[in-house]
């Protein structure tokens, strides 16, 4: 059952408060666990460097994977705490034999380990797929692992289709699945989609 008192904000990319930014990366740290090595902590910390300043201060550092001007945060308050998030932009992939087709991305959901199964991620991810009649967008596409059954539950389906990134420095590199989890999926699953091979133009994300 959704808990009361629930608030969800939307922050687009160079607009996140630094305090909810930090909030944002504690409660990853609650839900994915710390960096376990000296080594991992650096760069972990070399990383939130680069991703502080560009959600809270606009500084594109030239990752691939959305188009700047696009990408929102979504935060889901419970009684005045983060307790959900999500992440969302606009990309532009390339199924064979088409021009290109934007799409909505889906990326960095996670919620408060201590009151999960309260339907808090299931509201956040709601609201991410909302984006898509708001920016005209027909697909949203993500991978996920163990929350397969909780997306086809929101209406999502299995993606089968190969992916490529093209974008890669190495053609070798270029051919293989830029995807790192178990599945890929779409959201709506009614929505046509697309045959053949599709370039991601980019990383997995």
């Amino acid at each position: 059952m959704l808990m009361d008192d629930v608030q969800i904000k939307r922050w687009p990319l160079g607009a996140v408060p630094g305090s909810a930014y930090d909030a944002i990366q504690a409660l990853k740290g609650r839900a994915f666990g710390l960096p376990e090595t000296e080594e991992e902590a650096r760069e972990e910390a070399a990383w939130q460097a680069k991703s502080r300043r560009w959600w809270v201060d606009g500084v594109w550092y030239g990752a691939d994977r959305a188009e700047p001007e696009r990408v929102v945060y979504h935060l889901l308050y419970a009684h005045g705490r983060l307790a959900s998030v999500a992440q969302t932009s606009v990309r532009t992939i390339y199924p064979e034999g088409t021009n290109g087709c934007a799409i909505l991305t889906l990326a960095g959901v996670v919620s408060e380990p201590a009151i999960r199964g309260r339907g808090l991620g299931t509201t956040v991810i709601r609201d991410a797929f909302a984006r898509l009649p708001e920016e005209g967008l027909e697909h949203c596409l993500f991978q996920t692992g163990k929350a397969r059954p909780l997306y086809e539950r929101l209406g999502a389906t299995l993606v089968t289709n190969r992916f490529v990134n093209r974008t890669a420095a190495t053609a070798e590199a270029a051919e293989r699945s830029p995807w790192d989890d178990d599945w890929v999926m779409r959201y709506p699953a009614a929505a046509a989609w697309f045959d053949g091979v599709i370039d991601l133009n980019g990383q997995g994300y």
